[in-house]
């Protein structure tokens, strides 16, 4: 979670915008929109990240989508299953962004093995993106 000294429009129009996951999330080396729609409920994106060398790839579905409240997703396809999203609130400071995000590893031993450092390396990314994201947002006020 993070507070950015911002507008929830504004905050929600920048994660709407995919061309600035690839710019602040490290590890992401594709977020492509799948077919012409890549905005509102139904959008649907091929996204690979790495870890730990490994290409981790996976079709993500936009589920949630209310301007200026909320943005969230859905995995249909990939190695690991997750659903996430944002929640923008207008707070005193400007508006308060929260990312959720729940993910299923695979039930196989490697997958049991590398949920820990996975999840560990997963969260320090999230967080250094959310920092990035509110950094860039204060800088265009």
């Amino acid at each position: 979670m993070v507070t950015v000294k911002s507008s929830p429009e504004r905050a929600f129009d920048y994660f709407a915008d995919y061309h600035h996951v690839a710019e602040v999330l490290d590890g992401v080396s594709k977020w492509q929109p799948v077919g012409t729609n890549s905005r509102g409920v139904g959008a649907r994106y091929n996204v690979e990240l790495v870890a730990f060398g490994l290409p981790l790839k996976s079709v993500l579905r936009l589920n949630r989508w209310r301007r200026p409240a909320e943005i969230g997703w859905v995995s249909e396809s990939g190695l690991i299953k997750q659903d996430g999203g944002f929640t923008f609130e207008k707070v005193k400071a400007g508006v308060r962004i929260e990312l959720r995000i729940a993910y299923e590893p695979p039930a196989s031993f490697v997958g049991a093995a590398l949920a820990r450092p996975l999840d560990r390396m997963v969260r320090e990314r999230l967080k250094q993106a959310m920092e990035r994201i509110r950094d860039r947002l204060e800088a265009q006020e």
